[in-house]
């Protein structure tokens, strides 16, 4: 595994990621930092996506069906596997003891937590998965209301 493989796994999808996504090529070209008009020559296949950009697109895109059907379930790892000869997970004492969810609410096997250094929500379910995550306050109320309705 090497930088090379992430960028030819990631490049000929870039624009099924992003119709996936149900992105413009003008949000797209915003959300990874890169033109427009980059990001057309990219789709096009006239010039390859480089590094960086590739391992934004695996970083910002990590739950795209499309991204793990062919890089596995964790997008990230395969990038980090690429320049990185070992990776042996860490946790610090100081890291350990700190909780950085607040929970707002839950109901069932939902709950809804707020970061306390970030500010922004998220929903988790009974196996602990992110379901969904905003920034907005109101957006998350909502959205946890209506997973309160499905049960």
């Amino acid at each position: 595994m090497n930088k090379q493989t992430v960028i030819d796994l990631v490049s000929p999808r870039l624009k099924l990621i992003r119709t996936e996504m149900e992105y413009t090529q003008d949000q797209m070209a915003e959300i990874i930092g890169i033109s427009k008009k980059t990001l057309v020559q990219l789709e096009k296949g006239r010039q390859e996506i480089g590094w960086a950009t590739a391992v934004v697109v695996c970083a910002l895109f990590r739950e795209s069906a499309l991204l793990r059907s062919v890089m596995g379930e964790d997008p990230i790892e395969l990038a980090e596997i690429a320049v990185h000869e070992e990776i042996h997970s860490r946790e610090t004492a100081a890291s350990a003891s700190i909780n950085w969810w607040t929970e707002i609410g839950q109901w069932q096997q939902y709950q809804l937590q707020q970061h306390t250094a970030g500010g922004h929500y998220r929903i988790i379910g009974a196996d602990q998965r992110r379901l969904f995550s905003t920034g907005d306050r109101e957006k998350a109320l909502a959205e946890f209301k209506k997973y309160m309705d499905m049960l």
